[in-house]
């Protein structure tokens, strides 16, 4: 099988469960959603992407000598990003999907992190809400936030039932991460309060970070 394939890269998590641990990026071209908060426009399109077969991913993968991986995009379900993680057998990864497409059976080397986007986003309406069920104690579930709406929304998903870890995040430059803890805290949210560690890191527009 061919992937279409943006870049491949050695970084850190720059958010998540694993956030700081040293990890193998590979980033799949091509997206179904056109969120207005965007940060990787240069992976929506199938085009944005090179063939790699199967072997030359795991090569490459092998070559940084890391056993945490991330799969991501654009959006990685609309290739077998299953099936890729099955070849990558000997590492732990961490699938990230922008939850409009309903999540296969993973293997045992597999979590999920998977975005709710709101209101701001512009493609609530194109979210799998059967996700949230399927969604196991080991996986993420994400909120980028832009406004008090869309933290309202976020509150309201988490207080009706997620088995997942919930992550609230704010979309660049709109929102301070300091109002999001005051949020939590004066709702009692079960979640987490993260930023993007990569854009606080090194400049916000960087790519292979």
């Amino acid at each position: 099988m061919v992937y279409r394939v943006t870049e491949i890269f050695k970084s850190i998590e720059g958010e998540g469960k694993r956030v700081g641990t040293p990890c193998t990026f590979i980033r799949l071209a091509g997206c179904n959603l056109r969120c207005r908060y965007c940060d990787t426009p240069y992976s929506q399109n199938d085009s944005d992407g090179m063939g790699m077969s199967i072997e030359e991913i795991r090569d490459a993968v092998k070559k940084n000598g890391l056993k945490a991986v991330t799969i991501t995009g654009g959006e990685p379900m609309l290739q077998d990003a299953i099936g890729l993680a099955r070849e990558l057998d000997w590492c732990r990864c961490n699938i990230e999907t922008n939850g409009s497409i309903p999540l296969p059976t993973k293997p045992q080397n597999v979590f999920y992190t998977m975005d709710w986007k709101c209101g701001y986003s512009g493609m609530t309406r194109a979210m799998c809400q059967d996700n949230i069920k399927w969604l196991e104690f080991d996986d993420v579930i994400k909120f980028v936030v832009a406004n008090r709406s869309d933290l309202d929304e976020a509150r309201d998903i988490i207080r009706n039932g997620v088995r997942a870890t919930a992550y609230i995040s704010p979309v660049f430059g709109m929102i301070e991460p300091s109002e999001i803890v005051s949020y939590i805290l004066e709702n009692d949210l079960d979640a987490r309060v993260q930023v993007q560690l990569h854009k606080v890191i090194w400049d916000p527009d960087k790519r292979g970070v």
